[in-house]
């Protein structure tokens, strides 16, 4: 649905939490960033270097920790997010339209059990292991 979605941009369907994520509550470091997605460091800083090659993100001097740097959003990488949020917010939308509220709220309990429990035994076998 994503790349139905992000056709008619030129963002990349997997690179879209990355922006959406910078652009909304950014800047992040990528530690921070790779934690929150749930991705390998490595993975990120690949996906951060592809923004930036895109000129879509930039580093910035990190604030609080002069060793590390924040990443956040060109100009256009912003242009960019503004016009692929609102042509998924559409698709996503029709989605829930078709599913109703209801069992959305359903879905998204019934996905964060399995979320918890997929955790839960991967816990359970590295103390065990």
């Amino acid at each position: 649905m994503i790349d139905a979605a992000l056709a008619a941009t030129d963002l990349p369907a997997e690179d879209y939490p990355v922006y959406v994520l910078i652009g909304a509550e950014g800047p992040w470091t990528p530690t921070g960033l790779s934690r929150r997605l749930e991705m390998p460091l490595s993975t990120m800083l690949f996906r951060l270097g592809r923004l930036e090659r895109r000129g879509h993100a930039e580093r910035v001097p990190n604030p609080d920790d002069r060793r590390s740097y924040l990443i956040r959003l060109t100009r256009e990488g912003e242009r960019l997010l503004g016009e692929a949020r609102p042509a998924f917010r559409d698709y996503a939308e029709a989605v829930e339209g078709r599913l109703g509220s209801k069992r959305v709220d359903a879905l998204r309990a019934g996905l964060e059990e399995l979320r918890e429990a997929v955790v839960a035994e991967l816990d359970a076998r590295r103390t065990a292991g």
